[in-house]
């Protein structure tokens, strides 16, 4: 699943960036990012394996997390705990995440027909 993947690699460089975030910050905004980090990670990994019902719940679970990810990224950034590079780095790889989720949770709502279970 390259989505996984892509996520897979945003986080690693967040886990990269992260030792040189000052601790009061890794403590508050670091701890934020890398749980909607790895909330994303794990439901786009079981999307991949869900029926559709499931499956379409879980991306939007994920691009629920990716988007206060990339929120709270945007704040570590803004508030000096990040670099201009850093944050351009993982920024970049979640933005390109996030289209690749959107993408597939569209798929997936074509393929699903109506009713299938979804309230």
């Amino acid at each position: 699943m390259p989505v996984v993947l892509k996520l897979k690699e945003a986080y690693i460089a967040w886990q990269q960036a992260l030792p040189h975030v000052a601790k009061a910050r890794r403590q508050t905004v670091g701890a934020r990012i890398d749980g909607a980090l790895l909330d994303t990670l794990e439901h786009a990994f079981r999307a991949g394996y869900a029926s559709s019902a499931r499956k379409l719940e879980a991306l939007e679970y994920s691009i629920e997390k990716l988007d206060a990810a990339k929120f709270f990224l945007l704040v570590g950034w803004e508030s000096d705990a990040l670099t201009n590079a850093q944050y351009v780095r993982i920024a970049g790889l979640l933005v390109d995440a996030s289209k690749m989720l959107v993408g597939w949770k569209a798929y997936v709502e074509k393929k699903t027909p109506v009713g299938d279970g979804r309230k």
